[in-house]
């Protein structure tokens, strides 16, 4: 967990320079900061140590069963390949991220390579302040392009956030970020005093991290324990002896400890400066004395499915009603309180104001449960507050979520895309503006419904796989824009669906549908 103390300086790029070093043959004897005399080593340890203390309060700090004995004990054959942080901060990225991948190669035989630039990027976007509401700071997170800014704890926030593949989210070296900020004027300057909007022109480019990544982060931490504050010796050899590597906090460096030797008094070290070998520290070392550490100890199925909720993080364009504006998500979670806790997940921007996001997800992460601030002015991040809006993710089409929002008791659809909405401004609604042909895409299947009659209510609705199949229903007699009915896929396969008309644009409808006892979203334009 990162401390104020530590965001607020002016030279935020903290970390290791890791090109300096590569090559070296490290024993402890390089001091780890020497390319950077501004980093606050102090704030450093209090963060470290503030982490430490959390994990004790939590019930983390454990002890693990002895699996390996002996004065000399190695994982290396569990590690995957050494790789090089170059010259940004990203130390901790690198460990946690070797971590996680040993854990999957020691238990499904497997060797993976995960994105570390993902895993700090997810590590900046989702923090938030914790004095958000009182504070005068024009940004609520911190920034990828600014190095360090975490510790061990990055295990944690991986246990709430799962990763993908490299292959999705390619590590961008220090020159190459300098790129991207350089040929996106949006993100100004990345400096302290940076607005929220430059720090999101920079953390949801494309180019930075690809919406892919997003959809395809599914490589998760179940289960992680930690060693206490300035862990003994005996401390930290009781986690390699149990079988896990030891993702360890030195003063302003994060490396990973792979095995001991007890004679020799060494730890076998993983390091992310380009050795491409593993180096040995002094049990006592003077510049890398360890501060605390976690340890992953279980991981999530090798072939799970992506994590919903990571899909959620970035810009949506927004029609609630024929209301439109647009929709940045930084977070599904806080990783200050409790899982599943509602917290500030972002912004809405409409008419050049910015409001407040808070809300959680429900259903295993499908669906946005979010709350859209009526005024401009900072909220307490949790609290339900505004328009009250519920929409589901696409299962086969993750461009799209729809889902309604509440007026006054009636239902109203809401409809979010990754790019444009068609649609024409128009007002109000009657039943006789449900007659017609409607390109549907319902949970990322597509078709076309075909409403003859209302009174009678007569209309079919054609599959894209060609089937014609039958609807039934009606127009809501006290509510013409609301349209509930039923499309038999089956004999025995009757969904219900709630169709809502966007009263403001006459060629537009978005709702739900049910299934198996789920719930999903739909959407639908005029041909």
């Amino acid at each position: 967990m990162t401390e104020k103390s530590v965001n607020r300086r002016s030279a935020l790029r903290l970390g290791v320079g890791g090109a300096v070093f590569a090559g070296a043959a490290v024993t402890g004897l390089i001091d780890p900061g020497m390319a950077l005399a501004n980093t606050d080593l102090a704030a450093h340890r209090r963060a470290v140590k503030l982490a430490s203390e959390n994990a004790a309060r939590n019930g983390l700090v454990v002890t693990p069963e002895r699996k390996l004995a002996g004065d000399v004990v190695s994982l290396a054959q569990y590690q995957t390949g050494f790789k090089n942080q170059g010259s940004r901060g990203t130390c901790y990225a690198f460990a946690g991220v070797a971590a996680v991948e040993a854990a999957y190669k020691r238990k499904y035989g497997v060797e993976l390579d995960l994105s570390e630039h993902y895993a700090f990027h997810m590590n900046k976007v989702f923090e938030l302040y914790g004095d958000y509401a009182s504070s005068t700071t024009p940004h609520e997170n911190n920034s990828s392009y600014w190095g360090f800014q975490g510790s061990s704890d990055i295990i944690d926030h991986i246990a709430r956030a799962a990763i993908p593949a490299e292959s999705y989210a390619p590590y961008l070296d220090g020159g190459r970020m300098d790129q991207l900020k350089t040929a996106t004027p949006a993100c100004g300057n990345l400096d302290w005093n940076s607005s929220q909007e430059q720090l999101d022109a920079f953390e949801f480019l494309t180019a930075n991290i690809p919406t892919a990544a997003r959809e395809n982060a599914k490589y998760r931490v179940t289960r992680f324990g930690a060693v206490p504050w300035n862990p003994t010796p005996a401390d930290i050899e009781a986690v390699i002896a149990g079988g896990y590597e030891l993702v360890a906090d030195v003063p302003k460096h994060c490396i990973l400890i792979v095995g001991f030797d007890r004679i020799k008094r060494e730890w076998l070290v993983k390091n992310s400066w380009g050795e491409n070998k593993f180096i040995t520290v002094p049990y006592n070392d003077q510049t890398w004395p360890i501060l605390g550490g976690r340890f992953v100890q279980d991981v999530a199925d090798v072939n799970a499915s992506p994590q919903w909720d990571a899909a959620w993080l970035g810009r949506w364009q927004m029609d609630h009603d024929g209301w439109r504006g647009e929709l940045v998500i930084r977070r599904t979670t806080d990783f200050r309180s409790g899982a599943g806790q509602p917290t500030k997940l972002g912004n809405y921007y409409r008419d050049g104001q910015r409001h407040d996001v808070n809300g959680y997800t429900e259903q295993n992460g499908q669906i946005l449960h979010f709350w859209v601030a009526d005024g401009t002015g900072r909220v307490q991040p949790g609290t339900k507050t505004g328009q009250e809006h519920r929409v589901c993710l696409y299962s086969w089409e993750k461009a799209f979520a729809a889902g309604s929002h509440s007026w006054n008791g009636t239902p109203f659809g809401t409809v979010l895309s990754r790019s444009g909405l068609p649609g024409r401004p128009t007002s109000g609604w009657s039943a006789g503006d449900w007659i017609g042909q409607w390109d549907m895409n319902s949970d990322g299947w597509h078709g076309r419904l075909r409403i003859t009659s209302v009174a009678p209510f007569q209309a079919s609705y054609v599959h894209q796989d060609g089937r014609t199949l039958a609807v039934s229903g009606g127009v809501d007699g006290a509510h013409p824009h609301i349209l509930p009915i039923k499309i038999a896929y089956a004999s025995n396969d009757l969904r219900p669906y709630q169709l809502l008309a966007h009263t403001w644009e006459r060629d537009v409808f978005s709702g739900t549908h049910q299934w198996s006892g789920l719930t999903f979203g739909n959407h639908g334009y005029r041909v």
